[in-house]
C-alpha cells in the first residue's frame, strides 16, 4: 500500500491534474500504457526515488547531527590551544568542588597508561577564553579530540574513552 501510494505521488505531479487539458486524464489508452511503461523502466533504473519517498525523514536528528558536527569542527580548529599535543585536556578551577579529584584521576591514569594530558586552569585568561569558545561553563570537563565531556568523570569511564 505504502509503495503505491508513493507511487502515486511520482505520478500526480509528473501527469497534472486528472481531466485538465494535457494531463493523465486526457491521454489515450495507448498513451498511458507507453507513460506507464516508461515509468516503471525508469524506477527499475532508479530504485531509490521510491525508497526515499518512503523513508521516514528524521529531522531531529538531522538537527543534532549539525551540532555534533559544528562541535566537533571547533574542537578540531581549537585542538592545537586545547591539547597541545595531549591525548585529553582537563579544564579546571581551585574553587571547583570536583576538580581536584578530577586532576588526580585523570593523573593516575596517565601515570599508569602513559595517556598526556593538559591542564587548563580556569585562573588563566586563556583557558576562559578557551572555555567560553567551547560553550563550557561548569567545571570539571575535559576535552577529546571528537567529544566534550561535561562534569567529574570516574577514572573507569576515562580510561575506557581514552583507551578507543
Amino acid at each position: 500500500m505504502r509503495c503505491a501510494l508513493a507511487l502515486c505521488a511520482l505520478i500526480f505531479p509528473l501527469a497534472g491534474p486528472v481531466g485538465a487539458q494535457g494531463g493523465f486524464g486526457a491521454m489515450t489508452a495507448a498513451e498511458r500504457a507507453a507513460f506507464g511503461a516508461e515509468l516503471r523502466a525508469f524506477l527499475l533504473d532508479e530504485p531509490e526515488i521510491v525508497g526515499a519517498a518512503m523513508a521516514p525523514r528524521n529531522y531531529a536528528a538531522e538537527a543534532m547531527q549539525e551540532v555534533v558536527d559544528a562541535d566537533l569542527a571547533l574542537i578540531d580548529n581549537l585542538a592545537g590551544q586545547i591539547l597541545n599535543g595531549a591525548d585529553i585536556a582537563l579544564f579546571v578551577s581551585a574553587d571547583c568542588e570536583y576538580c581536584d579529584a578530577a586532576k588526580s584521576e585523570l593523573q593516575k591514569i596517565s601515570d599508569t597508561y602513559g595517556v598526556k594530558f593538559m591542564l587548563h586552569d580556569m585562573s588563566d585568561l586563556n583557558a576562559i577564553a578557551l572555555a567560553a569558545k567551547l560553550g563550557m561553563t561548569e567545571l570539571p570537563f575535559y576535552v577529546l579530540p571528537d567529544m566534550i565531556l561535561r562534569g567529574h568523570m570516574p577514572k573507569i569511564v576515562l580510561t575506557k574513552y581514552l583507551s578507543r
